[in-house]
């Protein structure tokens, strides 16, 4: 049997096991302790000696507190660094040969773990200060006055080159299995660009167009779309608005992602790529629209706290 701590209410158990009558062998049978263990409760028994363990048994951990508030130190001089990394300049510091699994084991238990990094526009500052701007300025706005907004966007989507990220479970000796494989072909297979706007009364039109977004082909695709959609939701509301963002080109990224994580079934044509999203707008819930129409104070009162920087939750 491993050499393993056995607890106070294990010693317990054994105990009263003992004073039942059972033999050693029954004992160890039942509770999986060895005979050496159930000796020596015995004889602490038999001298009236406490059953805790001693203080100071088992193995010595090979840092000591500060040493490994050192290391929390330098993982937040650099969070991107890796664990190999992390233990060199660790071993420089404290002249240890400390492994990658004690590096890795020592942020875990402080609880640090290891995430995938998420991707934001970046921000200059003129950015950040036209975003603190605006947040400021429309900070005081109520549901009532959100709610005659018209947000619009645009977003790509292709066939096969997802750039969502797909992991696969193996064995070390599975890496050339076809499972590992995810398949990509030349210009993604065919692609679809769409246009669409939503409320708080739900989504509204969406647009497919081809070709890259410029001012022209903007006019075009939203011109037999909006004006239709504005006269009859907003036909006796003369303060409705439209809003887009300020990308020339228009590339910000919807939150579709939200929604493919889900996907059951992969479209491998654009003509099914389109139907797929026509088919996942139409099951979007009125109350989605308008818990993120709601939600835009909370994010106004965010990006002033964060003075316009990206490092925000929205």
């Amino acid at each position: 049997m491993g050499r393993r701590k056995v607890t106070k209410y294990q010693k317990f158990k054994v105990l009263t096991l003992l004073q039942a009558g059972l033999t050693y062998q029954e004992i160890r049978n039942t509770l999986g302790v060895s005979n050496g263990c159930i000796s020596n409760i015995a004889k602490k028994e038999k001298l009236n000696l406490p059953l805790e363990n001693r203080p100071g048994q088992g193995r010595k951990k090979s840092t000591t507190p500060k040493e490994d508030r050192h290391l929390i130190m330098l993982m937040k001089k650099n969070r991107r660094k890796t664990s190999r990394q992390l233990a060199s300049r660790w071993n420089l510091s404290n002249g240890k040969s400390i492994s990658l699994r004690t590096v890795r084991r020592r942020l875990f238990n402080a609880g640090y773990k290891s995430y995938t990094t998420k991707w934001k526009p970046y921000r200059k500052p003129h950015h950040r200060s036209a975003r603190l701007r605006f947040a400021r300025k429309y900070s005081t706005w109520s549901f009532n006055e959100w709610k005659n907004v018209i947000f619009s966007d645009e977003s790509h989507f292709e066939v096969f080159n997802r750039k969502n990220r797909s992991f696969v479970r193996r064995l070390p000796s599975e890496a050339d299995q076809p499972f590992n494989f995810q398949p990509r072909v030349q210009g993604g297979g065919g692609s679809v660009s769409v246009w669409g706007v939503m409320t708080a009364k739900g989504v509204g039109p969406l647009a497919f167009y081809d070709g890259r977004m410029n001012g022209p082909n903007y006019i075009d695709v939203i011109k037999p779309q909006l004006l239709p959609y504005i006269k009859k939701n907003f036909d006796s509301n003369s303060s409705w608005h439209y809003v887009q963002d300020n990308a020339p080109c228009h590339k910000k990224y919807m939150g579709y992602h939200r929604y493919k994580a889900h996907f059951n079934y992969h479209p491998t044509t654009v003509d099914e790529l389109q139907q797929l999203i026509l088919k996942l707008r139409t099951e979007i819930p009125v109350e989605t629209c308008q818990n993120l129409v709601q939600s835009i104070s909370r994010r106004l009162e965010t990006c002033i706290r964060v003075k316009g920087n990206t490092p925000s939750k929205y």
